[in-house]
Protein backbone atom coordinates (compact mmCIF):
# COMPACT_ATOMS: atom_id res chain seq x y z
CA UNK A 1 0.00 0.00 0.00
CA UNK A 2 1.54 3.50 -1.24
CA UNK A 3 -1.50 5.59 -1.75
CA UNK A 4 -3.05 8.09 -0.18
CA UNK A 5 -5.80 6.68 2.56
CA UNK A 6 -9.16 6.51 3.95
CA UNK A 7 -10.97 9.46 5.95
CA UNK A 8 -14.46 9.17 7.26
CA UNK A 9 -15.75 12.72 6.88
CA UNK A 10 -18.69 15.29 8.41
CA UNK A 11 -19.00 18.19 5.92
CA UNK A 12 -21.13 20.37 3.99
CA UNK A 13 -20.09 19.23 0.75
CA UNK A 14 -22.66 16.74 -1.28
CA UNK A 15 -20.49 16.36 -3.85
CA UNK A 16 -16.20 15.79 -4.03
CA UNK A 17 -14.75 19.24 -4.32
CA UNK A 18 -13.12 19.91 -7.40
CA UNK A 19 -8.95 19.47 -7.99
CA UNK A 20 -9.60 17.52 -4.55
CA UNK A 21 -7.58 14.60 -6.00
CA UNK A 22 -4.79 13.06 -4.27
CA UNK A 23 -3.30 13.84 -1.15
CA UNK A 24 -6.50 15.91 -0.54
CA UNK A 25 -8.66 13.04 -0.28
CA UNK A 26 -11.27 14.36 -2.21
CA UNK A 27 -12.50 16.14 0.50
CA UNK A 28 -11.09 19.87 0.18
CA UNK A 29 -9.69 21.76 -3.14
CA UNK A 30 -5.54 21.91 -3.22
CA UNK A 31 -5.83 25.50 -2.67
CA UNK A 32 -6.81 27.10 0.35
CA UNK A 33 -8.72 30.18 -0.89
CA UNK A 34 -11.35 27.84 -2.58
CA UNK A 35 -12.47 26.31 0.49
CA UNK A 36 -16.03 27.38 1.68
CA UNK A 37 -16.85 23.95 3.41
CA UNK A 38 -17.07 23.31 6.89
CA UNK A 39 -15.47 19.79 7.46
CA UNK A 40 -14.04 17.82 10.27
CA UNK A 41 -12.98 14.03 9.44
CA UNK A 42 -10.61 11.19 10.48
CA UNK A 43 -7.84 10.26 8.36
CA UNK A 44 -6.11 6.73 8.07
CA UNK A 45 -2.98 8.31 5.77
CA UNK A 46 -0.69 5.96 4.16
CA UNK A 47 1.33 8.44 2.48
CA UNK A 48 3.67 11.28 4.09
CA UNK A 49 3.20 14.90 2.21
CA UNK A 50 5.72 17.51 3.24
CA UNK A 51 3.61 20.62 1.42
CA UNK A 52 2.72 23.62 3.59
CA UNK A 53 -0.69 22.92 5.25
CA UNK A 54 0.12 18.76 5.97
CA UNK A 55 2.01 17.93 9.45
CA UNK A 56 2.44 14.02 8.57
CA UNK A 57 4.85 12.67 10.83
CA UNK A 58 4.80 9.57 8.71
CA UNK A 59 3.31 7.51 6.13
CA UNK A 60 1.39 5.49 8.52
CA UNK A 61 -1.04 7.58 10.80
CA UNK A 62 -4.37 8.71 12.05
CA UNK A 63 -5.20 11.90 12.56
CA UNK A 64 -8.28 14.03 13.49
CA UNK A 65 -8.90 16.88 10.94
CA UNK A 66 -11.22 20.10 10.95
CA UNK A 67 -11.07 22.62 8.55
CA UNK A 68 -7.99 21.84 6.63
CA UNK A 69 -5.46 18.90 5.51
CA UNK A 70 -3.41 19.46 9.25
CA UNK A 71 -4.19 17.14 12.03
CA UNK A 72 -5.63 18.63 15.07
CA UNK A 73 -4.63 15.30 17.08
CA UNK A 74 -3.17 12.84 15.86
CA UNK A 75 -0.94 9.27 16.53
CA UNK A 76 1.96 7.82 14.39
CA UNK A 77 1.49 4.49 13.50
CA UNK A 78 4.42 3.59 11.34
CA UNK A 79 6.44 1.05 13.32
CA UNK A 80 5.80 -2.34 11.89
CA UNK A 81 5.37 -3.43 14.97
CA UNK A 82 2.01 -1.02 16.39
CA UNK A 83 -1.06 -3.08 15.34
CA UNK A 84 -2.33 -0.34 13.56
CA UNK A 85 0.78 -0.01 10.92
CA UNK A 86 -1.38 0.71 7.99
CA UNK A 87 1.39 -1.34 5.60
CA UNK A 88 0.53 -4.46 6.64
CA UNK A 89 -2.57 -6.44 5.51
CA UNK A 90 -4.59 -5.71 8.78
CA UNK A 91 -8.40 -5.45 8.59
CA UNK A 92 -8.89 -2.78 11.23
CA UNK A 93 -11.96 -1.94 12.98
CA UNK A 94 -13.29 1.54 13.83
CA UNK A 95 -15.07 3.62 16.12
CA UNK A 96 -15.90 7.15 16.12
CA UNK A 97 -17.74 8.90 18.61
CA UNK A 98 -18.84 13.04 19.25
CA UNK A 99 -20.93 13.84 22.38
CA UNK A 100 -21.80 17.21 22.02
CA UNK A 101 -22.62 17.63 26.11
CA UNK A 102 -18.81 17.03 26.50
CA UNK A 103 -17.46 18.49 23.04
CA UNK A 104 -15.63 15.30 22.73
CA UNK A 105 -14.43 13.51 19.71
CA UNK A 106 -13.27 10.24 20.59
CA UNK A 107 -11.63 7.35 18.36
CA UNK A 108 -11.25 3.87 18.97
CA UNK A 109 -9.22 0.95 16.33
CA UNK A 110 -8.45 -2.45 16.54
CA UNK A 111 -6.66 -4.79 13.97
CA UNK A 112 -8.67 -7.44 15.40
CA UNK A 113 -11.83 -7.61 13.24
CA UNK A 114 -12.33 -11.81 15.26
CA UNK A 115 -14.31 -9.38 17.90
CA UNK A 116 -16.92 -7.14 17.48
CA UNK A 117 -15.69 -5.75 20.71
CA UNK A 118 -14.80 -1.91 21.53
CA UNK A 119 -11.57 -1.54 23.04
CA UNK A 120 -11.06 -0.04 26.66
CA UNK A 121 -9.04 2.82 25.76
CA UNK A 122 -9.68 5.10 22.60
CA UNK A 123 -6.44 6.05 20.26
CA UNK A 124 -7.42 9.70 20.33
CA UNK A 125 -9.22 11.73 22.35
CA UNK A 126 -9.44 15.69 21.48
CA UNK A 127 -11.57 18.00 23.35
CA UNK A 128 -13.21 21.50 23.44
CA UNK A 129 -14.52 21.13 20.17
CA UNK A 130 -18.25 22.51 19.93
CA UNK A 131 -19.01 20.64 16.47
CA UNK A 132 -22.86 21.57 16.72
CA UNK A 133 -21.68 25.43 16.64
CA UNK A 134 -19.23 24.76 14.22
CA UNK A 135 -21.65 23.68 11.61
CA UNK A 136 -23.99 26.17 13.03
CA UNK A 137 -22.09 29.12 12.18
CA UNK A 138 -22.47 28.60 8.47
CA UNK A 139 -24.74 29.29 5.72
CA UNK A 140 -25.37 25.60 4.60
CA UNK A 141 -28.38 23.69 6.05
CA UNK A 142 -27.15 20.46 5.54
CA UNK A 143 -24.13 18.01 6.41
CA UNK A 144 -23.40 14.70 4.94
CA UNK A 145 -21.29 12.06 6.39
CA UNK A 146 -18.92 10.53 3.94
CA UNK A 147 -16.15 7.76 3.56
CA UNK A 148 -13.75 8.65 0.73
CA UNK A 149 -10.56 7.14 -0.31
CA UNK A 150 -7.26 7.86 -2.98
CA UNK A 151 -3.87 6.76 -4.42
CA UNK A 152 -3.41 9.03 -7.07
CA UNK A 153 -1.11 7.68 -8.91
CA UNK A 154 0.46 5.05 -6.79
CA UNK A 155 -0.80 1.47 -6.07
CA UNK A 156 -3.32 0.91 -3.18
CA UNK A 157 -6.03 -1.58 -2.46
CA UNK A 158 -8.42 -0.09 0.41
CA UNK A 159 -11.20 -2.11 0.86
CA UNK A 160 -14.37 -0.91 3.02
CA UNK A 161 -15.95 -3.96 4.36
CA UNK A 162 -19.03 -2.43 6.94
CA UNK A 163 -19.67 0.96 8.02
CA UNK A 164 -22.50 2.21 10.56
CA UNK A 165 -24.07 5.85 11.57
CA UNK A 166 -25.60 6.15 14.52
CA UNK A 167 -27.39 9.51 15.50
CA UNK A 168 -29.04 9.99 18.76
CA UNK A 169 -30.90 13.19 19.39
CA UNK A 170 -31.97 15.01 22.90
CA UNK A 171 -35.27 17.17 22.32
CA UNK A 172 -37.47 18.15 24.69
CA UNK A 173 -40.15 17.89 21.94
CA UNK A 174 -41.10 14.36 23.21
CA UNK A 175 -44.78 14.25 22.34
CA UNK A 176 -44.50 15.32 18.47
CA UNK A 177 -41.30 12.63 18.24
CA UNK A 178 -43.16 9.49 19.92
CA UNK A 179 -46.12 10.74 17.30
CA UNK A 180 -43.19 10.44 14.71
CA UNK A 181 -41.72 7.07 15.81
CA UNK A 182 -45.46 5.68 16.03
CA UNK A 183 -45.84 6.64 12.32
CA UNK A 184 -42.51 5.04 11.38
CA UNK A 185 -43.08 1.94 13.31
CA UNK A 186 -46.38 1.67 11.16
CA UNK A 187 -44.82 1.75 8.21
CA UNK A 188 -42.50 -0.27 8.75
CA UNK A 189 -43.93 -3.16 9.86
CA UNK A 190 -44.69 -4.74 6.91
CA UNK A 191 -41.04 -4.11 5.64
CA UNK A 192 -40.14 -5.72 9.09
CA UNK A 193 -42.27 -8.84 8.42
CA UNK A 194 -40.96 -9.14 4.54
CA UNK A 195 -37.64 -9.01 5.87
CA UNK A 196 -38.01 -11.56 8.55
CA UNK A 197 -39.54 -14.22 6.03
CA UNK A 198 -36.55 -13.45 4.23
CA UNK A 199 -34.18 -13.79 6.79
CA UNK A 200 -35.49 -17.35 7.77
CA UNK A 201 -35.50 -18.62 4.48
CA UNK A 202 -31.50 -17.29 3.94
CA UNK A 203 -30.94 -18.60 7.08
CA UNK A 204 -32.18 -22.64 6.06
CA UNK A 205 -30.35 -22.04 3.29
CA UNK A 206 -26.95 -20.52 5.32
CA UNK A 207 -27.89 -23.79 7.45
CA UNK A 208 -27.60 -26.05 4.32
CA UNK A 209 -24.17 -24.36 3.29
CA UNK A 210 -22.46 -24.78 6.34
CA UNK A 211 -23.51 -28.56 6.20
CA UNK A 212 -22.07 -28.93 2.72
CA UNK A 213 -18.93 -27.20 3.46
CA UNK A 214 -18.48 -28.96 6.62
CA UNK A 215 -18.93 -32.30 3.87
CA UNK A 216 -16.25 -30.83 1.83
CA UNK A 217 -13.38 -30.10 4.96
CA UNK A 218 -14.36 -33.88 6.36
CA UNK A 219 -13.93 -35.21 2.82
CA UNK A 220 -10.39 -32.88 2.35
CA UNK A 221 -9.22 -33.30 5.63
CA UNK A 222 -9.13 -37.39 6.26
CA UNK A 223 -5.33 -37.22 7.29
CA UNK A 224 -5.83 -34.99 9.88
CA UNK A 225 -8.10 -34.95 13.30
CA UNK A 226 -11.22 -32.96 13.54
CA UNK A 227 -11.17 -31.06 16.94
CA UNK A 228 -14.00 -29.34 18.92
CA UNK A 229 -14.28 -26.12 19.94
CA UNK A 230 -14.21 -26.41 23.32
CA UNK A 231 -10.82 -28.32 23.07
CA UNK A 232 -9.42 -25.21 21.24
CA UNK A 233 -10.84 -22.79 23.11
CA UNK A 234 -9.39 -25.08 26.35
CA UNK A 235 -6.34 -25.30 25.01
CA UNK A 236 -5.96 -21.07 24.94
CA UNK A 237 -7.76 -20.18 27.81
CA UNK A 238 -10.48 -18.88 25.72
CA UNK A 239 -8.45 -17.29 23.03
CA UNK A 240 -6.03 -14.63 25.67
CA UNK A 241 -4.68 -12.13 23.81
CA UNK A 242 -1.28 -13.40 25.73
CA UNK A 243 -1.39 -16.33 23.86
CA UNK A 244 -1.39 -14.93 20.68
CA UNK A 245 2.16 -15.41 18.82
CA UNK A 246 1.18 -13.82 14.87
CA UNK A 247 -1.26 -11.51 13.33
CA UNK A 248 -2.07 -12.11 9.40
CA UNK A 249 -4.45 -9.85 7.43
CA UNK A 250 -7.28 -13.25 7.41
CA UNK A 251 -5.92 -14.95 10.85
CA UNK A 252 -4.55 -14.42 14.74
CA UNK A 253 -2.64 -17.28 15.86
CA UNK A 254 -2.73 -18.62 19.01
CA UNK A 255 -0.17 -20.80 21.28
CA UNK A 256 -2.32 -23.70 22.60
CA UNK A 257 -1.26 -26.64 24.82
CA UNK A 258 -3.26 -29.75 24.50
CA UNK A 259 -4.20 -32.06 26.79
CA UNK A 260 -1.46 -34.78 26.03
CA UNK A 261 0.94 -31.71 26.83
CA UNK A 262 2.03 -30.88 22.76
CA UNK A 263 2.48 -27.39 21.94
CA UNK A 264 0.28 -26.57 18.89
CA UNK A 265 -0.06 -23.34 17.29
CA UNK A 266 -3.90 -22.39 15.92
CA UNK A 267 -4.72 -20.16 13.27
CA UNK A 268 -8.00 -18.55 14.36
CA UNK A 269 -10.05 -17.14 11.62
CA UNK A 270 -11.02 -13.74 11.57
CA UNK A 271 -14.35 -13.91 9.40
CA UNK A 272 -15.41 -17.19 10.73
CA UNK A 273 -17.98 -18.65 8.54
CA UNK A 274 -17.41 -16.37 5.79
CA UNK A 275 -14.39 -17.95 5.21
CA UNK A 276 -15.37 -21.13 4.87
CA UNK A 277 -14.72 -21.60 1.46
CA UNK A 278 -11.31 -20.01 1.63
CA UNK A 279 -10.37 -22.85 4.38
CA UNK A 280 -11.54 -25.74 2.57
CA UNK A 281 -9.43 -24.78 -0.56
CA UNK A 282 -6.87 -24.34 2.12
CA UNK A 283 -7.42 -27.69 3.86
CA UNK A 284 -7.45 -29.74 0.35
CA UNK A 285 -4.28 -28.00 -0.41
CA UNK A 286 -2.42 -28.89 3.02
CA UNK A 287 -3.42 -32.02 3.16
CA UNK A 288 -1.89 -33.33 -0.15
CA UNK A 289 1.50 -32.04 1.10
CA UNK A 290 4.05 -33.71 2.31
CA UNK A 291 7.41 -32.06 2.47
CA UNK A 292 10.15 -31.58 5.40
CA UNK A 293 10.32 -27.64 4.09
CA UNK A 294 6.54 -27.36 4.43
CA UNK A 295 4.23 -26.72 7.93
CA UNK A 296 2.25 -29.66 8.47
CA UNK A 297 -1.75 -29.39 8.94
CA UNK A 298 -2.52 -31.36 12.48
CA UNK A 299 -6.25 -30.79 12.88
CA UNK A 300 -8.60 -28.53 11.78
CA UNK A 301 -12.32 -27.28 13.43
CA UNK A 302 -15.48 -25.64 12.09
CA UNK A 303 -17.80 -25.26 14.61
CA UNK A 304 -19.36 -22.74 16.55
CA UNK A 305 -19.31 -20.06 14.06
CA UNK A 306 -15.46 -20.48 14.29
CA UNK A 307 -12.78 -21.26 11.29
CA UNK A 308 -9.41 -22.96 13.20
CA UNK A 309 -6.66 -24.69 12.18
CA UNK A 310 -4.20 -26.75 13.56
CA UNK A 311 -0.65 -26.85 13.07
CA UNK A 312 2.67 -27.76 15.01
CA UNK A 313 3.83 -25.19 17.23
CA UNK A 314 7.23 -23.89 15.85
CA UNK A 315 9.17 -22.55 19.00
CA UNK A 316 11.60 -20.39 17.69
CA UNK A 317 8.29 -18.05 15.23
CA UNK A 318 9.01 -16.72 12.56
CA UNK A 319 12.06 -15.35 10.26
CA UNK A 320 10.29 -11.84 9.95
CA UNK A 321 11.41 -12.00 13.98
CA UNK A 322 14.98 -12.65 13.35
CA UNK A 323 15.02 -10.16 10.78
CA UNK A 324 13.31 -7.17 11.86
CA UNK A 325 11.55 -8.06 15.21
CA UNK A 326 11.82 -8.88 18.87
CA UNK A 327 14.63 -11.69 18.30
CA UNK A 328 16.58 -8.85 16.23
CA UNK A 329 15.92 -5.87 18.89
CA UNK A 330 17.04 -7.93 21.52
CA UNK A 331 20.56 -8.68 19.80
CA UNK A 332 20.18 -12.38 18.31
CA UNK A 333 21.49 -11.69 14.65
CA UNK A 334 21.34 -15.10 12.16
CA UNK A 335 24.41 -16.12 11.65
CA UNK A 336 25.26 -16.47 7.36
CA UNK A 337 25.64 -20.32 7.49
CA UNK A 338 21.92 -20.62 8.98
CA UNK A 339 20.18 -17.82 6.82
CA UNK A 340 22.26 -19.62 3.16
CA UNK A 341 20.46 -23.18 4.92
CA UNK A 342 17.11 -20.88 5.54
CA UNK A 343 17.16 -19.95 1.82
CA UNK A 344 17.77 -23.09 0.56
CA UNK A 345 14.65 -24.97 2.70
CA UNK A 346 12.34 -22.12 1.05
CA UNK A 347 13.68 -22.82 -2.51
CA UNK A 348 12.81 -26.98 -2.02
CA UNK A 349 9.85 -26.14 -0.49
CA UNK A 350 8.53 -24.02 -3.22
CA UNK A 351 10.65 -26.06 -5.94
CA UNK A 352 8.52 -29.37 -4.52
CA UNK A 353 5.02 -27.14 -4.80
CA UNK A 354 5.30 -26.23 -8.44
CA UNK A 355 7.13 -29.34 -9.95
CA UNK A 356 6.67 -32.30 -7.62
CA UNK A 357 2.87 -32.52 -7.66
CA UNK A 358 0.12 -33.40 -9.89
CA UNK A 359 -0.94 -29.95 -9.86
CA UNK A 360 0.65 -27.32 -9.36
CA UNK A 361 0.07 -25.11 -6.08
CA UNK A 362 0.76 -21.48 -6.07
CA UNK A 363 2.00 -20.21 -2.90
CA UNK A 364 0.96 -16.58 -3.70
CA UNK A 365 2.49 -15.22 -0.28
CA UNK A 366 5.80 -16.24 0.19
CA UNK A 367 7.16 -13.68 2.62
CA UNK A 368 9.20 -14.01 5.86
CA UNK A 369 6.62 -13.58 8.40
CA UNK A 370 4.66 -17.03 6.85
CA UNK A 371 8.44 -18.98 6.76
CA UNK A 372 8.71 -20.66 10.44
CA UNK A 373 11.68 -21.98 12.59
CA UNK A 374 11.83 -25.33 14.30
CA UNK A 375 14.25 -25.61 17.11
CA UNK A 376 17.12 -26.47 14.66
CA UNK A 377 16.00 -23.06 12.89
CA UNK A 378 15.22 -26.00 9.94
CA UNK A 379 12.95 -23.43 7.60
CA UNK A 380 8.98 -24.80 7.12
CA UNK A 381 6.97 -22.44 4.23
CA UNK A 382 3.38 -21.85 5.92
CA UNK A 383 0.02 -20.28 6.11
CA UNK A 384 -1.54 -21.49 2.22
CA UNK A 385 -4.26 -19.18 2.45
CA UNK A 386 -4.02 -17.33 -0.33
CA UNK A 387 -2.62 -20.46 -2.52
CA UNK A 388 -4.07 -22.30 -5.36
CA UNK A 389 -4.46 -25.47 -7.26
CA UNK A 390 -4.00 -25.64 -11.20
CA UNK A 391 -2.11 -27.22 -14.15
CA UNK A 392 2.04 -26.87 -14.82
CA UNK A 393 2.66 -23.54 -16.41
CA UNK A 394 -1.05 -22.10 -16.85
CA UNK A 395 -1.78 -18.50 -16.23
CA UNK A 396 -4.64 -17.78 -13.83
CA UNK A 397 -6.72 -14.89 -13.84
CA UNK A 398 -7.32 -13.92 -10.34
CA UNK A 399 -7.53 -10.69 -8.00
CA UNK A 400 -4.78 -8.89 -6.76
CA UNK A 401 -3.61 -10.48 -3.60
CA UNK A 402 -0.34 -11.39 -1.10
CA UNK A 403 1.73 -8.47 0.63
CA UNK A 404 2.96 -5.37 -0.11
CA UNK A 405 6.95 -5.45 -1.22
CA UNK A 406 6.43 -9.21 -1.93
CA UNK A 407 4.52 -8.93 -4.94
CA UNK A 408 4.96 -9.58 -8.79
CA UNK A 409 3.98 -6.94 -10.98
CA UNK A 410 1.69 -8.98 -12.83
CA UNK A 411 -0.33 -9.67 -9.84
CA UNK A 412 -1.66 -6.09 -10.03
CA UNK A 413 -3.19 -6.89 -14.03
CA UNK A 414 -4.85 -10.23 -12.44
CA UNK A 415 -2.82 -12.73 -13.89
CA UNK A 416 -0.15 -15.30 -12.00
CA UNK A 417 1.57 -18.10 -12.71
CA UNK A 418 4.37 -19.99 -10.36
CA UNK A 419 6.86 -17.21 -11.90
CA UNK A 420 4.68 -15.22 -9.56
CA UNK A 421 6.24 -17.13 -6.10
CA UNK A 422 9.41 -17.03 -8.00
CA UNK A 423 9.44 -12.91 -7.60
CA UNK A 424 8.39 -13.57 -4.08
CA UNK A 425 10.91 -15.54 -3.85
CA UNK A 426 13.79 -13.27 -5.09
CA UNK A 427 12.39 -10.49 -2.50
CA UNK A 428 12.79 -12.75 0.30
CA UNK A 429 16.27 -14.17 -0.62
CA UNK A 430 17.64 -10.12 -0.74
CA UNK A 431 15.18 -9.48 2.19
CA UNK A 432 17.71 -11.90 4.21
CA UNK A 433 21.25 -10.98 2.55
CA UNK A 434 20.11 -7.00 2.99
CA UNK A 435 18.50 -7.62 6.34
CA UNK A 436 16.27 -4.61 5.94
CA UNK A 437 12.52 -4.99 4.69
CA UNK A 438 11.12 -5.30 0.82
CA UNK A 439 9.18 -1.72 1.66
CA UNK A 440 10.32 1.46 3.27
CA UNK A 441 8.33 4.24 2.50
CA UNK A 442 10.55 6.33 3.76
CA UNK A 443 13.29 6.00 1.77
CA UNK A 444 15.07 9.06 0.05
CA UNK A 445 15.37 7.24 -2.92
CA UNK A 446 14.12 4.12 -3.94
CA UNK A 447 10.85 2.73 -2.01
CA UNK A 448 11.67 -1.20 -2.85
CA UNK A 449 14.53 -2.86 -1.30
CA UNK A 450 14.98 -4.85 -4.77
CA UNK A 451 15.82 -1.57 -6.82
CA UNK A 452 18.80 -0.47 -3.92
CA UNK A 453 20.16 -3.33 -4.81
CA UNK A 454 19.91 -3.32 -8.80
CA UNK A 455 21.42 0.22 -8.32
CA UNK A 456 24.78 -0.57 -6.28
CA UNK A 457 24.93 -3.83 -8.86
CA UNK A 458 24.98 -1.23 -11.57
CA UNK A 459 27.64 0.58 -10.19
CA UNK A 460 29.68 -2.70 -9.22
CA UNK A 461 29.27 -2.76 -5.58
CA UNK A 462 26.61 -5.13 -5.03
CA UNK A 463 28.24 -6.70 -1.84
CA UNK A 464 27.85 -3.38 -0.21
CA UNK A 465 24.45 -3.92 0.71
CA UNK A 466 24.90 -7.09 2.78
CA UNK A 467 23.41 -6.91 6.48
CA UNK A 468 26.39 -5.33 8.05
CA UNK A 469 26.37 -7.84 10.81
CA UNK A 470 27.28 -10.55 8.44
CA UNK A 471 30.18 -8.70 6.89
CA UNK A 472 31.56 -8.21 10.75
CA UNK A 473 30.60 -11.77 11.30
CA UNK A 474 33.28 -12.39 7.85
CA UNK A 475 35.56 -10.02 9.07
CA UNK A 476 36.00 -11.80 12.65
CA UNK A 477 36.16 -15.16 11.21
CA UNK A 478 39.40 -13.62 8.90
CA UNK A 479 40.58 -12.30 11.47
CA UNK A 480 40.77 -15.15 13.78
CA UNK A 481 42.22 -17.42 11.03
CA UNK A 482 45.25 -17.56 9.09
CA UNK A 483 43.96 -18.36 5.70
CA UNK A 484 41.22 -16.06 4.64
CA UNK A 485 40.20 -18.87 1.53
CA UNK A 486 37.14 -19.25 3.91
CA UNK A 487 35.72 -16.10 4.17
CA UNK A 488 36.06 -15.83 0.29
CA UNK A 489 33.91 -18.92 -0.43
CA UNK A 490 31.46 -17.22 1.95
CA UNK A 491 31.41 -14.29 0.21
CA UNK A 492 30.73 -16.12 -3.23
CA UNK A 493 27.96 -17.63 -1.72
CA UNK A 494 26.82 -14.15 -0.70
CA UNK A 495 27.57 -12.84 -4.07
CA UNK A 496 25.49 -16.26 -5.59
CA UNK A 497 22.35 -15.13 -3.43
CA UNK A 498 21.89 -11.80 -4.40
CA UNK A 499 22.59 -12.37 -8.05
CA UNK A 500 19.89 -15.21 -7.89
CA UNK A 501 17.53 -12.32 -6.01
CA UNK A 502 18.02 -9.78 -8.76
CA UNK A 503 17.47 -12.64 -11.33
CA UNK A 504 14.22 -13.86 -9.49
CA UNK A 505 12.85 -10.10 -9.27
CA UNK A 506 12.77 -8.82 -13.46
CA UNK A 507 9.46 -7.31 -14.28
CA UNK A 508 9.11 -9.79 -16.79
CA UNK A 509 7.48 -13.27 -15.74
CA UNK A 510 9.54 -15.36 -18.26
CA UNK A 511 12.77 -13.84 -17.52
CA UNK A 512 13.03 -15.64 -14.24
CA UNK A 513 13.95 -18.88 -14.02
CA UNK A 514 11.97 -21.71 -12.53
CA UNK A 515 12.41 -23.08 -8.68
CA UNK A 516 14.67 -25.95 -10.23
CA UNK A 517 17.06 -23.98 -11.51
CA UNK A 518 17.03 -21.74 -8.54
CA UNK A 519 17.56 -24.58 -6.24
CA UNK A 520 20.34 -25.84 -8.68
CA UNK A 521 21.87 -22.28 -8.64
CA UNK A 522 21.79 -22.81 -4.48
CA UNK A 523 23.26 -26.25 -4.47
CA UNK A 524 25.78 -25.64 -6.73
CA UNK A 525 26.36 -21.69 -5.73
CA UNK A 526 26.03 -20.73 -9.23
CA UNK A 527 26.85 -17.32 -10.43
CA UNK A 528 23.63 -16.02 -12.57
CA UNK A 529 24.45 -13.21 -14.59
CA UNK A 530 22.19 -10.49 -12.91
CA UNK A 531 19.66 -8.35 -14.81
CA UNK A 532 21.60 -5.72 -17.32
CA UNK A 533 18.30 -3.24 -16.97
CA UNK A 534 15.72 -2.67 -14.66
CA UNK A 535 12.15 -0.86 -14.59
CA UNK A 536 10.35 1.18 -12.14
CA UNK A 537 7.10 1.08 -11.42
CA UNK A 538 4.88 3.89 -10.38
CA UNK A 539 3.70 3.61 -7.05
CA UNK A 540 6.43 1.91 -5.81
CA UNK A 541 9.36 3.71 -6.45
CA UNK A 542 11.33 7.06 -5.76
CA UNK A 543 13.45 9.07 -8.02
CA UNK A 544 16.38 10.92 -6.83
CA UNK A 545 14.74 14.01 -6.20
CA UNK A 546 11.61 12.07 -3.78
CA UNK A 547 8.21 10.21 -4.25
CA UNK A 548 6.35 10.55 -7.69
CA UNK A 549 3.37 13.80 -6.63
CA UNK A 550 0.14 11.62 -5.58
CA UNK A 551 -1.45 14.32 -8.29
CA UNK A 552 0.91 14.39 -11.00
CA UNK A 553 -0.75 14.24 -14.81
CA UNK A 554 -1.43 10.84 -15.70
CA UNK A 555 -2.41 11.38 -19.45
CA UNK A 556 0.27 8.33 -20.15
CA UNK A 557 0.69 5.55 -17.94
CA UNK A 558 4.33 5.00 -20.19
CA UNK A 559 5.10 8.22 -18.75
CA UNK A 560 5.91 6.90 -15.41
CA UNK A 561 7.87 3.84 -16.28
CA UNK A 562 11.45 4.17 -15.51
CA UNK A 563 13.83 1.63 -17.16
CA UNK A 564 17.67 1.22 -15.71
CA UNK A 565 20.23 0.35 -17.92
CA UNK A 566 24.49 -0.04 -17.88
CA UNK A 567 26.70 -1.31 -19.97
CA UNK A 568 29.09 -3.11 -18.29
CA UNK A 569 28.73 -6.24 -15.38
CA UNK A 570 31.63 -4.58 -12.70
CA UNK A 571 30.23 -6.76 -10.35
Amino acid sequence: MSGDGIAFAITTDADPPLNSSGRFLGLMQEHPEERTQRIVFLEFDSFQNGEVGFNDPSASHIGINKGNMSSVMLRDTSDPSDPLYLYANYTITAWLSYNSSENVIRVWATNNSASSERPANPILVLQKINLTQYFENHNHTDVYAVITAASGNNSQNTILRNWNLTIEIQSERTRDLDLRRLYLLLLLLPVLFVALAAYRMRGAKQRKLIGKRIAVLEVASKPVHRYKYFELKRATQSFRSDFIIGRGGFSIVYKGLLPDGNLVAIKRMRDGFADADLIAKEVQIISKIEHRNLLRLEGWCFEAGETLLVFKYMPNGSLDSYLHGEKRKSGYVLRSKTRIQIIRDVAAALEYLHHCLEECVLHRDVKAANVLLTEDMEAKLGDFGLARLGPHNEIFTTLPMGTPGYVAPEVHTGQVTEKTDVYSFGVLVIEIACGERPLDPYSSTYSRLVDRVWLYHSKGSIMGVLDPSLMQEMTTQSDAATDTKGVDEELKKWKCVLHLGLTCCQASPSARPDMRKVLKALEDFEIMEAPRSWTLYPGENFSSAGRMSSDASSSTISQYFSVLSYKEDRS
